[in-house]
Parts: C-alpha cells; structure tokens; sequence
C-alpha cells in the first residue's frame, strides 16, 4: 500500500507540470468562448438597433414627402381659385369675367380692352384682383373734367366759407355720386374729400364690397360722425 502510493505520489510529481499547462489552456479556451459569445451578442444587438434607426428614419422621410405633396398642392389649389370680377368704363367689353385669384388687373384689362380714351395713370395695372371686386377704368376727359370740378370747387368754398346755408344749398343741387361706382377722380370733386380720403375710401370698397348705407362711411379711416354729416349729401349707395 505504502509502495503505492509513493509510485503515485512520483507520477504526480512528474506530470505536475504538464497539468497545469493543461488546465490553463482550457481556462484560456473557457475566457475565449465566453468572449466571444459576448460579442456577437452585442453585434447583433447593435445590428438591430441600426435596423430600427433605419427603418424610422425611412419613416420620417416618407412623412415628411406626403406633408410636402399635401403642402404643395394646397398652394395649387389655392392659386388657381376662380373668382369674378366686375369692370366698367373705358374698356371695349365690360362685363363679368371668371379670373384666377392670382390675377392681376393687367391680365382683366387684356381681356376687356381698354379704349383709346381711357385713362390708366392712376390704375396700378400689378395689382391682384380681389373675388367681386368692382374696376372702374375712366376716360381721359373724364379727369381733365374731375381736376378742372375740383378747382372751382376750392374757389367755392373759399368764397362762401362764412355761409354755411350756402354750401348746402349748393350741394343740394349737386348730383349724386354712387359711393359704390365712383372712381378716385369723382371722389376728389366732393368738398372735404382729398387724395387720403379718396383713397381710403377706395381700399374700404376693395376690401369689404359695396356700401350698404352712406352711415357706413364713418368705417372709413379718417371719416368720421362730423365728416359724414358734410359729406352724407353728396353721396348715394
């Protein structure tokens, strides 16, 4: 038993070395595998992660093309809007006519076609056209005819400017003007009515349509109760 166990004892001794070299290598192959398994568990999570990005990305940017699409055919629709607008005077075919909403007063004119009288030195030809607006192009007389009014009628007023019954006599007599047809040059024969108030008067009709009243004058910036009560006899809606 003795002498068994001294053999052993001899063949641990001689082969030590060799065990140890032994079972490091397998704790070098046990890190190795550990290691690895590790890593393509991390890869193929961040593979996934990179798919997710991806795809959300992918997404956004198909959102953002129908948002665009949308946007843009909206902003279509809305420039190719029909409207009508009504002119008169000094043009061959006045009438009602169908326009786009990004119209000019130019494009209206090439339509109806101005005559040779007509007067556009104070048409701004660049201006859009507003849904039932009303044009009114004048006649080259009829300004000549307008400015010559407007001197008589400051020569007027200053000489009957103590006589208040007079001024009313004479506005009396005086035809009305259409607040809702009269151009800027039949605005500026009324007394108490300048180039300002003329056309803001003008803007107001653009804007809001016809004058259902002459009262509604005193919406008119720089017209007011005082105003209208010189002004309400010269006028008819």
């Amino acid at each position: 038993m003795l002498d068994q166990w001294n053999n052993l004892k001899e063949i641990i001794c001689k082969y030590k070395a060799v065990a140890i070299a032994i079972l490091i290598i397998v704790v070098i192959l046990i890190a190795w595998l550990l290691q690895s398994t590790f890593t393509n568990e991390n890869d193929h999570k961040i593979v996934n992660s990179n798919d997710d990005i991806t795809t959300n990305t992918e997404t956004q940017l198909e959102t953002n093309a129908k948002h665009t699409k949308n946007s843009t055919e909206q902003a279509k629709k809305i420039k190719t809007e029909d409207i009508f607008v009504d002119i008169k005077g000094a043009v061959k075919h006045p009438d009602i006519y169908m326009m786009k909403s990004s119209d000019r007063i130019k494009q209206l004119l090439d339509r109806a076609i101005v005559t040779e009288d007509a007067d556009l030195s104070k048409i701004n030809l660049a201006e859009k056209l507003v849904d039932q607006k009303l044009i009114y192009i004048p006649k080259k007389e009829e300004t000549i005819n307008s400015n010559q009014q407007i001197n008589e009628t400051n020569t007027t007023n200053k000489n009957v400017s103590s006589n208040s019954t007079k001024v009313t006599d004479n506005s009396a007599n005086q035809e009305k003007i259409n607040i809702n047809t009269a151009s800027e040059p039949e605005l500026l024969t009324v007394p108490g009515i300048g180039p300002s108030k003329a056309k803001s008067i003008l803007e107001y009709r653009e804007q809001n349509g016809a004058f259902e009243s002459i009262e509604q004058l005193t919406e008119v910036k720089g017209i007011g109760a005082k105003t209208l009560e010189k002004l309400g006899s010269y006028f008819t809606t």
